[in-house]
């Protein structure tokens, strides 16, 4: 079957026919039913370039793929040498496991405790640089395939993961009262909790209203001891102000605002003209590279 594939966002300019990509970094993001990338400069900290394409999501995993094979026959710039490339997941949970208690032998264990073995499964896991914690997660063995050989990279992570590096750089990490960051996508969201700096939890739902994030995110933060009315809650992912999800939480959280944009990095203009925390994942991959 053919598809006629249309990128939601194209943003580019002029700086980067002006570079030479062999020193970039091309930073790849798979979620249910989007593909989006960046292409990032680290000698001057700039993201030159962003694409993200939407498709149905669909539950198999093969539609996803067969709609990735045709992104790559339509977009040339995939096919240029950078000098690595990041391929990162979000399509789908995983569990943190402390670092001391963490045995590669067992990831699969570890997972299976809270999530439920999947078809066609490769696990996989992540050692994160600055919190002792180990996150094990699976991604569709096809598409991993598929996507390692396309790139030619070996080069894996979870985008939660990537979130984990990037919300210690919020002004509001450190609140005593505690900070919780929910990042939003088209079925699911995820949920990270820091009280003082430290992290609390990092949980992943799905949802299909937007009272479904606000009973979770509450009842989370209650489990945890902490009063939802004086926690900030930072939202970020491609959430609209009249969407569902923003109005509900509007309504219920007292504390609620838009996650920062990652500081430090410099963004084309064309991206400055789209909400920072759309592709607040999709940037925070450049903490990891």
């Amino acid at each position: 079957m053919a598809y006629n594939i249309h990128p939601a966002f194209t943003v580019d300019d002029e700086t980067l026919l002006e570079t030479d990509l062999t020193s970039c970094h091309l930073l790849v993001l798979v979620g249910s039913g989007t593909f989006s990338y960046v292409v990032f400069d680290p000698a001057v900290k700039k993201f030159l370039a962003l694409k993200s394409y939407h498709f149905v999501p669909q539950k198999l995993a093969m539609a996803d793929l067969e709609m990735i094979e045709e992104v790559f026959d339509t977009d040339k710039l995939l096919f240029t040498a950078f000098k690595s490339i990041l391929l990162a997941f979000d399509t789908g949970g995983g569990v943190l496991v402390p670092e001391v208690y963490y045995m590669p032998s067992m990831k699969k264990d570890f997972l299976h405790i809270t999530q439920p073995e999947k078809m066609q499964e490769a696990v996989l896991s992540d050692l994160i640089p600055g919190v002792p914690m180990v996150n094990v997660y699976s991604v569709d063995k096809d598409l991993l395939g598929f996507l390692r050989k396309e790139f030619s990279t070996d080069l894996v992570i979870h985008a939660n993961s990537a979130l984990l590096q990037s919300y210690p750089l919020d002004f509001d990490f450190h609140a005593q009262e505690g900070v919780a960051f929910v990042e939003v996508q088209q079925h699911t969201f995820t949920v990270t909790i820091y009280v003082g700096g430290k992290l609390q939890i990092q949980q992943e739902s799905e949802y299909q209203t937007g009272l479904d994030v606000v009973y979770t995110l509450v009842n989370t933060l209650r489990q945890l001891g902490l009063n939802e009315q004086l926690v900030k809650v930072k939202l970020g992912g491609a959430v609209a102000t009249d969407a569902g999800v923003y109005q509900e939480m509007y309504k219920f959280i007292s504390h609620l605002e838009w996650v920062q944009r990652l500081p430090g990095f410099n963004y084309i203009t064309k991206m400055q003209e789209i909400p920072g925390y759309y592709f607040h994942n999709l940037y925070a991959l450049a903490l990891c590279v």
